[in-house]
């Protein structure tokens, strides 16, 4: 995991504490722990099937971790009164349209959880 601060800081801690998830007897993630503070770009480098996109799925409540906990903000996400608002994450970019350039799709994303779309450029600017 490689962690850089950009100039501003923004957004809630994004914290995984003790987290484990199995597939049968296939550990996928074992006993992760680590803290994101706002302000900061993290990016989780390693192989095919460490347990990334795994640990992404169980952080924004699309799996649920066998033990440990995930939470943004002190609160596990799937309790945010409006997540999509909060952690933007995208899980597999095969999901985009490839004719999209990345600022038609963020300010679709945008629009489609009820936030300006001029949110995108100020995403792109920070």
């Amino acid at each position: 995991m490689t962690t850089t601060t950009p100039s501003a800081a923004s957004g809630p801690t994004l914290e995984v504490r003790g987290v484990t998830k199995r597939y049968g007897a296939r550990a996928a993630v074992d006993d992760l722990s680590f803290v994101c503070r706002p302000g900061t770009v993290t990016g989780f480098l390693g192989p095919n099937g460490a347990g990334k996109s795994t640990t992404l799925r169980i952080l924004t409540g699309l799996a649920r971790a066998d033990e440990g906990e995930a939470l943004v903000g002190g609160a596990p996400y799937r309790s945010l009164s409006h997540p999509a608002r909060t952690v933007g994450v995208m899980l597999d970019a095969r999901a985009l349209h490839g004719g999209r350039t990345g600022l038609e799709i963020l300010r679709l994303t945008a629009r489609t959880v009820g936030m300006p779309a001029s949110r995108a450029g100020e995403g792109l600017e920070m």
